[in-house]
């Protein structure tokens, strides 16, 4: 079967035709049930939305299957992101520190948060963004681009030009 750009009712078809097929293929990546069945309409979504870019595919399993697996990568890669961050924000404010440390904390957090905030006036959305997730949230930049969906290079190069736009008026 040929998945053609005009044909309408061919995602109908290979979506009925598939969706069993696909969804045992995705079982072995996780066993979350649901997120495979998330990935799986994922796919034809992006297949729909794409129709007219499409070219002509000789083996559509393959196809799908590749798209399919590379989608529940991407999701669980996201995911343990996601994971990562909460659980290390869920547990900072526990603090057994005395009144006096609490309050001298509290000033210091408070000058830092200052800082923080003139130094996100002077920056694009994106090299915010950016700078959150590296420097405070401290991930990586390839964690970093999976989650802003830009490619690593994009990401390490505004980084680097939001590095020296501080630099330039802080220092």
């Amino acid at each position: 079967m040929i998945l053609a750009k005009k044909d309408e009712d061919s995602l109908d078809r290979l979506y009925n035709e598939y969706v069993q097929v696909l969804f045992v293929y995705g079982l072995q990546f996780t066993s979350d049930r649901e997120l495979v069945k998330d990935c799986i309409q994922d796919v034809f979504v992006k297949l729909y939305e794409t129709k007219n870019q499409l070219h002509d595919v000789d083996n559509v399993s393959t196809y799908l299957r590749i798209a399919l697996k590379n989608r529940i990568i991407n999701s669980l890669k996201r995911e343990k992101i996601l994971s990562k961050y909460i659980s290390t924000s869920a547990f900072s404010d526990i603090d057994e520190s005395t009144a006096e440390q609490k309050l001298e904390y509290s000033e210091e957090e408070q000058h830092n948060r200052n800082l923080i905030e003139t130094i996100f006036k002077i920056l694009t959305p994106q090299q915010k963004k950016i700078v959150q997730y590296r420097y405070i949230e401290d991930l990586s930049l390839e964690e970093i681009s999976i989650l802003t969906k830009i490619n690593y290079q994009s990401v390490q190069n505004s980084l680097q030009r939001a590095i020296k736009k501080i630099k330039k008026h802080f220092f």
